[in-house]
C-alpha cells in the first residue's frame, strides 16, 4: 500500500529525499502534489526489506531552505502485553512491543473516573506514571502510580500506541500486592 505524508513546506520546495543508502528518484521512488509526499509500495518493499520490525529506514527530506526533515519508515506488528505480578513499589508488564511505539496510557476505574496520578484526566504522564523500554520489552509502572490508586480497587488501563492499537489491561490491587491481566 502507498503511504502518503502530508508537508507544510512553510514556502518552502522539497528538493531530494535522502536514506542511508542513497538519494530516491522523485517520480519513480516519490511524488509531490500540493502539499502530499507520496512514497509508493514498490519503495516502502525495499525500505522495509530487511522483514525486521522497528526502524527500518530513514528518509532525510531535504528542503529549499531549512533543516532536513527525518521521516521513519517504521514496520511493525500488534504489541502483546503479558499478565503479571508485583507490588505496590512497582509492576513490570512484560511487552513485546513488536516494532510499535507507545503513544499514551489511560488509567480509570470501572464507574469511568480517572484513576491514579493527576486524577482529573485519565491520560497518565509518560516516564511518571508509566515507563515503556523497548530493548527490555517491558512497560513499568512506579510507585508513583500506584500512591494516587485507591487501595483494593480494580483499574483499566488502555495503551495507546502509535500504530493505532488499543490494548486494555486490569490491575487489581490488594494491599501491596498487585495483580495485571490482559484485557
Amino acid at each position: 500500500m502507498d503511504a502518503t505524508v502530508t508537508l507544510n513546506p512553510n514556502g518552502t520546495r522539497l528538493e531530494r529525499i535522502t536514506t542511508g543508502q542513497g538519494s530516491l528518484r522523485p517520480g519513480r521512488d516519490y511524488t509531490v502534489s500540493g502539499d502530499a509526499l507520496t512514497i509508493p509500495a514498490a519503495t516502502l518493499g525495499r525500505l522495509t526489506a530487511s522483514h525486521q520490525d522497528g526502524v527500518d529506514a530513514v528518509l532525510s527530506l531535504k528542503f529549499s531552505r531549512g533543516v532536513p526533515w527525518s521521516v521513519n519508515v517504521i514496520t511493525y506488528d500488534t504489541p502483546v502485553l503479558t499478565s503479571a505480578t508485583g507490588t505496590t513499589t512497582a509492576l513490570v508488564i512484560p511487552t513485546a512491543f513488536n516494532g510499535d511505539r507507545l503513544a499514551t496510557m489511560e488509567a480509570v476505574y470501572p464507574d469511568g473516573t480517572a484513576a491514579g496520578p493527576q486524577n482529573w484526566t485519565s491520560y497518565k504522564q509518560f516516564n511518571v506514571a508509566f515507563t515503556p523500554d523497548y530493548t527490555a520489552g517491558q512497560i513499568t509502572l512506579p510507585a508513583a502510580f500506584f500512591s494516587a490508586v485507591n487501595d483494593n480497587s480494580t483499574v483499566t488501563l488502555t495503551f495507546h500506541f502509535w500504530s493505532g492499537a488499543l490494548l486494555k489491561y486490569t490491575l487489581t490491587t490488594s494491599g501491596t500486592v498487585v495483580a495485571g491481566t490482559v484485557g
